[in-house]
Formats: structure tokens, sequence, C-alpha cells
């Protein structure tokens, strides 16, 4: 998609405060950034929801993203039904570019994933809280769901034995 200079972005208008990340929200964003970079978590391609917050996440965490992609919006902005949209998501997921021994980040929002998307999800209601995340991997075009980390603390902590 073209998101050029006629693009409206939120964090250049009069609603930047109500769709943006907050202060909270930036320190989150750096705070992880600096984790995956202490951890040397390898990071090829990143994506991002058209959203503010999406945007601000991807670029203090993951220092920037290569393309953004409007079918990361959450539910609500556009008219479709549920069974377009979760064919939608799929295609948008087998066709993410993946490099030998990188992995591939997407800045977005919850309803973003769907269980009906994985060949191997039994949780009705995926949702996860603020810097929580999916590790999902793809087999012959065919998508899993590996882990849950609920939020980022559950991720950090591994990191971090007392």
């Amino acid at each position: 998609e073209d998101f050029g200079k006629a693009a409206r972005f939120a964090d250049n208008d009069y609603f930047a405060n109500a769709v943006c990340l907050n202060e909270r929200g930036k320190i989150q964003a750096r705070a992880i950034g600096e984790h995956l970079s202490r951890i040397n978590l390898p990071i090829g391609h990143v994506v991002s929801s058209v959203s503010c917050r999406a945007r601000q996440t991807a670029e203090l965490a993951f220092g920037g993203y290569n393309t953004l992609n409007r079918v990361l919006v959450h539910v609500g902005p556009y008219l479709e039904n549920r069974s377009d949209r979760l064919q939608n998501l799929i295609a948008f997921y087998t066709e993410l570019p993946i490099f030998d021994g990188k992995n591939t980040v997407v800045s977005s929002h919850n309803s973003v994933i769907e269980c009906e998307m994985f060949e191997n999800c039994s949780t009705a209601n995926l949702r996860l809280e603020q810097g929580g995340f999916y590790i999902i991997s793809r087999r012959e075009n065919k998508l899993y769901l590996e882990h849950e980390f609920h939020n980022f603390n559950q991720f950090n902590r591994i990191f971090y034995v007392r």
C-alpha cells in the first residue's frame, strides 16, 4: 500500500492524544526495544498497522518498520464481515516475508489474530494485554500458534533469574 504524503496519520492531527502512545506507552515500547537488543533477538522484516500506536511501537521497540498494512487495523473502522476479514488476515500472514535466522515482527492490535487462523489452536478467545505477543510459525502455507505471552513481563522474566 502507498502511504505517501497525502496519508492522514493521527500523530499529525487533532486526535493524536486519543490514539497515539502516551508517555507510559512510549516508555514501555522503549523498554521492550532495549530488552530485545540486550538478548540479541534477530529482527528481520517489520510490518505495522497504520495506526499511530502500532507505528510508534514499531519505531521505539524495533527501530522502525519496513511496511504498513491496513489489514492490521483493529476491528471497527471498516465495513467487513468476519469471514472476509479472517481470509484477508490468513492471506496476509501466509505471504509475510521470512528471512533465515530472523524474526518477522507484526506491530498491531488484538483483533488481528484469531484462533481459526491456525491449524493447532484450541483457545477460543485470544486476547493480549499491553506488550503481549504471539509467536506463530508457517509451514506449507499453514499457520501454527506456537506460544502466547499474555503480556511482555511473561516473556521478560524468562531472562532474569534472582
